[in-house]
């Protein structure tokens, strides 16, 4: 038979539910008590195991300072380059003894042993196997023993050997790492599988076998049960050195046993308890439960002409829930009233919104009527409110709109619309007259005002859109508004009309940045190559990769201009991979033929951010079986101070695969010496602006001159860009300019073109190495 009664049905859910609840949480903590032991066994493994690390970490840094010291101190390194072995030795043994080192070594320039100092042992060292932990250090098997084991290499200013100290792991580290974590510690050492050292803090665990294991593990050892874990600190064939961390179960099972006593003795009392108060809890809950969803019923009919309230006055959750929907009752009614207002209204002005503004207007465009849409706001808002606050500015809006709606025209229509400000509707009106009335307006909005302690004369712009001549459709109204607002400016130019011509530049904006991500697959990109001479011997080594854009809808794209958009739409990457495989394409192309030429290409500094940039360069040579040295990037100063640290890092990445780099663009960044001696490179390109107009005695000559000494000075090679003139190209010749590039020398040209220029070239320019001799 069914129960309706909501009391009856609560008091058999309650019971019933708790019952099942207490029940379920007794099994589950009794039947669990083995696992809960072994979890807590395991964490108190996992804590002692970060603790095993910290403690070697620790010892890491502690040699690490050591043998850095060591290596940097001026006299030890004088020592190491002229074959000193007694002071070397001395060195060593007094380091060692500093810091407790139990052994420290001298590796010469090819890696052989020449000297082992250990304060403990004169003896022979014999490493056998060694493998590194962590950044900071190694372990070392060395006699049949594990070390920790740091080096550091030597350099005057070449490396000229490496220094190594270590630490033994032995007994007084095991008790100490047994203080500090509770838990045994085994050290064990092993060559093909079979004990060659051992040490424990556990005696029954010191003859155990050696067990391959990855995760924890249960051992019974002297009839006691133990939790334990292995961690491997070295595993290079024949040698091994693994870690053993064990915990004793016996004590935490102890505990979980007076645990289910208590917890059956607390299920028992909480079962009978909760029993009764169930019963009584339906019976308060159900009658005033009953009165409120009748209550509630009547709100969702739209019936607000009555007051809900209990028979007896509560003080608890239903009386609040009672006097909650009582409010609700009559917030809904208010707010009922309020939203038909406020649908068309701004709340902070009283003004109409813009969505009334929408209604007049294609009102207004329907029955054939013209004028002008005004948008008019805050000149430098974001500024005025972080400087007054947003109290100050709604303040500084209300008044501004007391004064326009005294003086707005007749038949107009003012509004206030949050982010857009205000927006005046000008029925029937041209643009002149309305230039002349929004003037007006903007002078009186202009006049000074007192807002609590601030007197401030505000600075309003506009921007106005004629209708129907300058478009019919709302939407595109009020954007076209938005653009001339934009274009205004304080002073003079703080009214702005729409021009289309504007508006066509920012289309075009939108189309390049929604089409460049598509241009390669389009086949819509190429690239050209442009020559660079070397001055000393008129030979072309090497030549630039520009990448070229033509647009199916508009023509032929300026790089300057894409090259822009790509970066800030986050197309760069594409880009820069695309010229990649075109340009390794040709190189390989070009050495099946027999065509030797070192090719350079320009790559962005979001490229460089990129920690993965390297790698994909690297992949590409491979793949298109290109050495790296056929391939040189330029990048500019002011990339390079983007992000300096991770710019240098993949740099430096670049240069150790062998690939060429170039400062490009060099003396119209901020770069420091500082920052250029820290590069990798090894060509620097002077800016083309400092090129052009080369004179003798100009600044620009000047400036050119010293910097093709401080670079040979620095040991690079210098690139002159902008060459348009013979007397140019002697004028650098003279100079000590290595290579020079610009349109004297040749325009950008498709490879089959330049492969007949290259053809020609050598007599064109013979006069250089004639020149060069002459010198």
């Amino acid at each position: 038979m069914a129960i309706k009664s909501l009391r009856s049905r609560l008091i058999l859910l309650l019971v019933g539910l708790l019952a099942l609840v207490l029940l379920a949480v007794f099994v589950a903590v009794y039947t669990s008590t083995s696992l809960s032991a072994e979890r807590q066994a395991s964490r108190q493994l996992e804590l002692g195991a970060r603790v095993f690390r910290s403690v070697l970490d620790a010892r890491a840094r502690e040699l690490t300072t050591a043998t850095q010291i060591l290596a940097a101190d001026f006299g030890f390194r004088q020592a190491v380059a002229s074959g000193d072995l007694p002071t070397i030795s001395s060195a060593l043994d007094n380091q060692a003894r500093r810091i407790g080192a139990d052994l420290a070594m001298f590796f010469d320039a090819e890696g052989a042993l020449r000297i082992a100092s250990s304060p403990n042992d004169d003896g022979q060292v014999s490493i056998q196997a060694i493998a590194e932990l962590s950044p900071q250090a190694l372990v070392a098997v060395i006699d049949q023993q594990p070390y920790l084991l740091v080096d550091a290499v030597l350099r005057a200013p070449l490396p000229v050997g490496e220094v190594a100290m270590a630490f033994r792991l032995d007994q007084t580290l095991a008790d100490e790492l047994r203080e500090l974590t509770g838990l045994d510690i085994r050290f064990v050492s092993s060559q093909d599988g079979k004990v060659v050292h051992s040490l424990s803090t556990l005696p029954a665990l010191q003859g155990g076998p050696v067990e391959q294991s990855s995760g924890n593990q249960t051992l019974s050892l002297g009839g006691e049960r133990y939790q334990s874990v292995q961690l491997t600190l070295l595993q290079q064939t024949p040698y091994a050195v693994q870690v053993q961390l064990v915990s004793p179960l016996r004590d935490l099972l102890a505990s979980f046993t007076a645990l289910k006593r208590e917890l059956l003795l607390i299920t028992l009392v909480a079962l009978l308890a909760s029993s009764l108060l169930a019963v009584w809890l339906a019976g308060s809950l159900a009658r005033p439960v009953a009165t409120l969803a009748e209550a509630a019923r009547r709100i969702g009919r739209g019936d607000y002409q009555f007051r809900v309230w209990l028979k007896r006055r509560r003080a608890d959750e239903l009386g609040m829930l009672a006097d909650s929907i009582d409010l609700m009752r009559e917030g809904i009614a208010e707010r009922e009233q309020q939203l038909a207002h406020n649908a068309l209204h701004d709340p902070l002005t009283g003004l109409p919104n813009l969505g009334m503004v929408r209604e007049r207007l294609q009102s207004a465009i329907a029955g054939g009527q013209s004028g002008v849409l005004v948008q008019c706001n805050l000149d430098e808002l974001p500024q005025l409110v972080k400087a007054h606050g947003q109290d100050l500015v709604d303040n500084l809006v209300c008044q501004s709109a007391e004064r326009l709606m005294a003086a707005q025209p007749p038949g107009s229509l003012l509004a206030w619309q949050p982010g857009s400000g205000f927006v005046l509707l000008l029925d029937g009106r041209g643009l002149n007259d309305a230039v002349l009335v929004v003037d007006r307006l903007l002078t009186l909005l202009a006049d000074k005002l007192q807002i609590e302690q601030h007197k401030l004369r505000p600075q309003w712009l506009a921007g106005l859109v004629e209708w129907p001549r300058q478009g019919s459709n709302v939407t595109e109204l009020l954007r076209q508004a938005s653009m001339a607002l934009a274009d205004a400016e304080p002073g003079d130019h703080r009214i702005a009309v729409y021009q289309a011509q504007r508006d066509e530049a920012y289309q075009r904006r939108l189309q390049l940045a929604r089409d460049i991500a598509y241009a390669p697959r389009h086949q819509e990109l190429s690239v050209v190559y442009q020559p660079k001479l070397a001055l000393a011997n008129g030979q072309v080594p090497q030549v630039e990769a520009l990448m070229r854009w033509q647009h199916q809808g508009l023509g032929p794209i300026r790089p300057d201009e894409f090259i822009v958009l790509a970066e800030q739409t986050g197309s760069i990457a594409l880009l820069t991979q695309w010229v990649l495989d075109a340009v390794l394409t040709q190189v390989r192309d070009w050495l099946s033929r027999g065509i030797e030429l070192q090719v350079a290409m320009n790559i962005s500094a979001l490229d460089l951010e990129d920690p993965a940039f390297p790698e994909r360069v690297e992949r590409a040579l491979a793949e298109h079986q290109v050495a790296p040295r056929y391939l040189s990037l330029e990048v500019t100063e002011s990339a390079l101070m983007r992000e300096p640290e991770r710019s240098l890092a993949s740099l430096q990445r670049l240069r150790d695969s062998g690939i060429s780099l170039a400062v490009d663009d060099y003396g119209t960044g901020y770069s420091s010496l500082a920052m250029l001696k820290s590069l990798p490179v090894q060509y620097l390109k002077i800016d083309k602006s400092f090129v052009l107009q080369l004179t003798e005695g100009s600044d620009d000559a000047v400036i050119v001159r010293s910097t093709i000494e401080l670079a040979h000075n620095m040991g690079l090679a210098v690139i002159a860009e902008g060459i348009e003139t013979e007397e140019s190209l002697r004028w650098l010749q003279q100079r000590g300019c290595d290579y020079a590039q610009g349109y004297f020398v040749s325009r950008p040209v498709a490879a089959e073109v330049l492969e007949t220029w290259l053809s020609e070239a050598s007599s064109r320019f013979a006069y250089l190495a004639e020149g060069t001799q002459t010198d």
